[in-house]
């Protein structure tokens, strides 16, 4: 089966500018992947593109075929952009009607959304709407037609912690049903758990594409942080076990390159006394940025 999403030698630029250069991802059924990049990396451009919005040089195909060529483009992907685009004046129905409307799916589908993202009860315009709410509605209109794919540009944005957890138990769900979920966010600590796979954008180009678990295997080395009496002894005694040993101001050490095993090992061996041992991770931003600097 072919995967969902295929974007090959993507390229895309405005006023002689080049905004993508070479971009190739793809997205896989039953999988959550995030899109993460820096402003101005070329993530809307990217899904402007897959959707037919912005002419580009390249593959860019969904389900196999680009998406101007899907029978029912709005019946087999899901758009949630980054802005609403809606009229002020309008209602969450009013707003959700055309787009129904266009995409031949009965009236009770509308009723049945808004309930979905928690609008039921929002009788006024869009104008007196919170960003919360807008960002609700404008899943809403992603979701409407039930679509297999989901392209979700900053959908996190504007939603109270439990928005985001509604949010994220909705695509985890769509994934784990079978569809696929390609999803641009900034806040990447929030989103790590919910991530199968992950493609990294810079400077136009794609800098990592795969499992999400391996880029944070690749660049959020392990560190140890270590608590002694003697730090500076234990430093040099880390040191010349091969770590690499950075000093904090709180008086502790960051210690990477060695186990907590190998580390109680060589501070035995010293004959000095640790009062503190807590392995952690980089967060997945922490790992990006890493990744971007080792790039640059």
């Amino acid at each position: 089966m072919r995967p969902a999403i295929e974007v090959a030698t993507l390229r895309c630029g405005f006023g002689g500018r080049a905004v993508l250069d070479g971009v190739a991802f793809h997205v896989p059924w039953g999988s959550v992947t995030g899109f993460v990049g820096v402003n101005g990396a070329g993530k809307t451009t990217t899904l402007r593109c897959l959707l037919g919005l912005e002419r580009h040089e390249g593959s860019a195909r969904i389900a196999g075929v680009p998406y101007r060529s899907l029978g029912a483009p709005l019946r087999a992907v899901g758009y949630c952009p980054d802005a609403l685009g809606a009229a002020p004046g309008a209602t969450a129905r009013a707003h959700l009607v055309p787009l129904a409307l266009r995409a031949g799916v009965a009236p009770d589908a509308i009723a049945r959304t808004l309930r979905a993202v928690g609008l039921t009860e929002a009788r006024g315009p869009v104008r007196s709407f919170s960003l919360g709410m807008r960002r609700r509605l404008a899943i809403a209109g992603a979701i409407l037609t039930a679509p297999r794919i989901l392209v979700l540009d900053e959908p996190f944005d504007g939603l109270d912690p439990a928005g985001r957890r509604w949010l994220s138990a909705l695509l985890r769900a769509h994934a784990d049903s079978g569809g696929a979920v390609l999803l641009s966010a900034h806040a990447l600590d929030e989103i790590e758990p919910l991530l199968d796979r992950l493609v990294c954008l810079h400077g136009g180009r794609t800098r990592f594409e795969g499992d999400a678990d391996a880029f944070l295997r690749r660049h959020a080395a392990p560190v140890v942080i270590v608590r002694s009496p003697e730090a500076e002894r234990l430093a040099g005694a880390l040191r010349e076990a091969g770590a690499v040993v950075h000093g904090r101001s709180t008086g502790a050490l960051a210690v990477r390159g060695l186990d907590p095993e190998r580390i109680a090992r060589v501070a035995s061996l010293a004959g000095v006394l640790v009062t503190e041992l807590s392995p952690r991770r980089l967060s997945l931003s922490a790992a990006f940025a890493a990744a971007i600097e080792e790039g640059s």
